[in-house]
């Protein structure tokens, strides 16, 4: 999982202290999170702009042969993002693993309360972004999509051979 931030190429700022291009087209600092992880809850909602979809991510992070998890509830932004988790659906209701690249924005911290188990009542965090590219879709060991131009891409297969720069100490 890696945050990247990007800058405006333009210096203006407007009163309120954001940026702004030559034409008054306001231009944002974005803070994207990618990383690679489990794909899961999927569910459409209705809200006051139509259906959406969201859903839960739960991300690996640390070392590879004792990987960690970080969960993030995600809102998936566009058509084709839409698409593409919708299309996971029934992978996820049948309970088969769902392995995905992603790149979030919008990262927002939240805290929620336990509504059943042992721990009912407890509070937990929660991270909700929104789901703005996905890079690869791989269901149990098969690739079924890849982005064009993906920065990140699964592994298949055993573990890849170790690419050393040839003058590396």
């Amino acid at each position: 999982m890696t945050a990247t931030a990007n800058t405006p190429a333009s210096n203006n700022t407007d009163s309120a202290g954001s940026a702004t291009t030559g034409n008054n087209q306001k231009e944002y600092f974005n803070l994207n999170v990618s990383g690679i992880g489990y794909l899961s809850s999927i569910r459409r909602l209705e809200g006051q702009k139509g259906e959406f979809t969201c859903a839960v991510i739960n991300a690996l992070t640390g070392p590879t042969d004792s990987a960690s998890y970080t969960r993030f509830d995600i809102t998936v932004a566009g058509k084709e993002q839409t698409s593409l988790i919708n299309r996971c659906q029934k992978a996820v209701d049948e309970e088969e693993k769902v392995l995905i690249g992603f790149v979030l924005s919008g990262l927002k911290a939240d805290v929620f309360t336990l509504q059943s188990g042992e721990h009912a009542g407890e509070s937990r965090p929660s991270l909700k972004a929104r789901l703005i590219k996905v890079e690869f879709i791989k269901k149990g060991q098969v690739v079924v999509y890849k982005a064009p131009n993906a920065s990140q891409t699964p592994e298949t297969g055993p573990a890849a051979q170790k690419a050393y720069d040839p003058e590396s100490f």
